[in-house]
């Protein structure tokens, strides 16, 4: 189990009639691209997201093109309407924080994402996005911050610690010890991409380990010294250590899932702002769905002030990367979605009256949405069906699993940015 999680897998148009009532699905034009009708279809989504505090956009595959842009569209009107001005990325915190910094300045929006965010999010819907956002911070004063909530890559929450106001001998020495053991849990991460490297599971326990011990000391001296941004780097450090530090004591029972919530928490907390989070259905999910469900911790600390909204597809494209670990640097290709199941999910999500609709759990009491059906997992690798190589959760009702869900019967892979 300590493997799986250091791994860190999470398996892991035209035009239409809008209906008004909240118990009914909401259509959503084949055409993302039909302005009029599509911009009609975000203000009545947003409008029943407004009122939340943290709003989990999730992705059936970590490579659609369709679920990036309507959750981009969501993204823009919660935050232009309704003061959402937070947008975490299932991607780690210190990576996160200095793209931010570099959005707010004059360097190529492309370029910084290539640098600081997992290739996962390295696509054009993406940027896209960002570009947007970067013209809203520069005619805003209360500006949009991207932020990060996974554990997957520390080096940079250092860069940042580096970059305090705190002038002590102490502090440098610390941040100094904390370099060499985030540089080293990073490349045991990156080299697990080469088919001949073995991991030292012991040499990476031993390092995680006294990383955590001083990130923690770390914490106790300087916590209430430091600026809010530092103060989140150091969390991420002293939690990217922790599986390690409890599978030193033989406990195996820490979670990624529980790691990011935590994270979560302490962004949307330390920004006192409205957060827009963007990660797998597996991980927003409330209840565990193959992985342990980053969205129930969330559920427990915020209730009804946490929304997870799915986005699911029948048909089409995805992209993916052969290489086993999600780095900034991946090889991505486009493949065929494996084909519907009988009697699952998509089967039934593809059969209703719109070909794209939204449906709100906490208003929608179609009996369909009683079932518990099968329904696949896409994470950012590709599938192989024959080989049934690929990840189909147990018998679920979404209803139970989310608090509403966008389906989008074809979709397309995304649009990875060129290398270099």
């Amino acid at each position: 189990m300590l493997r799986k999680f250091f791994l860190f897998n999470i398996l892991l148009t035209s035009s239409v009639v809008f209906s008004q009532n909240s118990k009914q699905e909401t259509p959503i034009p084949d055409q993302l691209t039909d302005g009029k009708n599509m911009a009609k279809a975000v203000k009545n989504i947003s409008d029943q997201l407004k009122g939340q505090l943290i709003v989990g956009l999730g992705e059936g595959t970590h490579g659609t093109k369709e679920f990036n842009e309507i959750r981009s569209e969501l993204s823009k009107r919660l935050i232009d309407k309704n003061d959402f001005k937070i947008v975490a990325f299932e991607s780690a915190y210190g990576d996160a924080a200095l793209l931010n910094e570099a959005l707010n300045s004059d360097k190529d929006v492309n370029t910084i994402l290539k640098s600081y965010m997992t290739s996962i999010w390295q696509t054009k819907e993406i940027a896209d996005l960002l570009t947007w956002i970067k013209a809203y911070n520069k005619n805003h004063k209360d500006k949009v911050i991207i932020s990060g909530f996974d554990t997957n890559a520390l080096a940079n929450n250092v860069e940042i610690l580096k970059k305090g106001s705190i002038a002590e001998k102490e502090y440098s020495e610390l941040v100094a010890e904390l370099d060499k053991k985030a540089n080293f849990q990073d490349e045991m991460w990156e080299k697990q991409n080469d088919p001949s490297f073995r991991l030292d599971m012991n040499a990476v326990v031993k390092n995680g380990t006294e990383g955590y011990l001083l990130a923690k000391k770390m914490d106790s001296i300087y916590h209430g010294k430091i600026e809010v941004k530092s103060r989140l780097a150091l969390d991420n450090l002293k939690l990217g250590f922790e599986t390690m530090y409890e599978a030193s004591k033989k406990n195996y029972d820490v979670s990624r899932d529980y790691i990011m919530a935590e994270m979560i928490a302490k962004i949307q907390s330390g920004y006192n702002k409205k957060m827009i989070v963007f990660a797998h259905n597996g991980h927003i999910a409330l209840k565990p769905i193959l992985v342990d469900g980053m969205g129930g911790y969330i559920k427990k600390k915020y209730g009804e002030g946490y929304y997870a909204l799915a986005t699911f597809t029948g048909f089409g494209t995805y992209s993916a990367t052969k290489d086993s670990r999600a780095v900034k640097k991946n090889e991505y290709k486009s493949y065929t979605l494996p084909a519907q199941m009988k009697n699952s999910w998509e089967e039934k999500l593809s059969n209703k009256e719109y070909k794209n609709y939204f449906v709100n759990f906490r208003t929608n009491k179609d009996a369909l949405y009683q079932n518990a059906l099968k329904m696949r997992f896409i994470g950012y690798g590709p599938v192989i069906p024959e080989a049934e190589q690929y990840t189909i959760t147990e018998p679920i009702k979404l209803n139970e699993c989310f608090d509403g869900m966008i389906f989008m019967k074809n979709t397309n892979a995304s649009e990875h940015l060129a290398a270099g």
